[in-house]
């Protein structure tokens, strides 16, 4: 069975996933080490469930850059209390840490994922074909001067 919406859930979240993967574990990785000088235990599993409620989110959102901070301030309100609890509970960050550092990489990683979800997920125009571009019209004139014709004699 092939159901055409599924795609447009499928991909975004697969792409979102992936892209807060990597972000959340360089995140997680660096912020461990050098806030408490320490890695948590069991950190792949923790940034792999905490990307996945993420990606979740960013599917059924999709934020934008350009209206992040306009017309839809309100989710990116919930997305920064949701990103927050991720990094507190999931990522075991203490609440000051896990609030800042959760609102930031919202700031930064949401509305760069949904540009590469964007990129990847919409149809481009066919181009022309190169044959029909590079194809020269035949000239049908001389390349020289024309000479004016004569007038003519009553």
């Amino acid at each position: 069975m092939n159901h055409p919406g599924m795609g447009a859930i499928l991909w975004p979240f697969l792409i979102y996933w992936m892209a807060l993967f990597v972000a959340c574990s360089i995140v997680l990785e660096v912020g461990q080490d050098q806030l408490y000088d320490e890695v948590t235990p069991r950190s792949g599993l923790k940034v792999t469930a905490g990307s996945l409620v993420l990606a979740a989110l960013l599917t059924w959102l999709r934020p934008s850059f350009d209206t992040m901070f306009t017309s839809d301030i309100a989710w990116t309100l919930l997305q920064a209390l949701v990103w927050s609890g991720v990094f507190i509970l999931a990522f075991q960050f203490q609440p000051l840490h896990g609030a800042t550092l959760g609102t930031l990489t919202m700031l930064v990683v949401s509305g760069l994922a949904t540009m590469g979800v964007q990129s990847l997920t919409t149809p481009r125009p066919a181009l022309p074909s190169i044959r029909s571009l590079s194809t020269p019209k035949a000239i049908r004139q001389p390349i020289g001067p024309r000479a004016l014709p004569k007038a003519a004699e009553p």
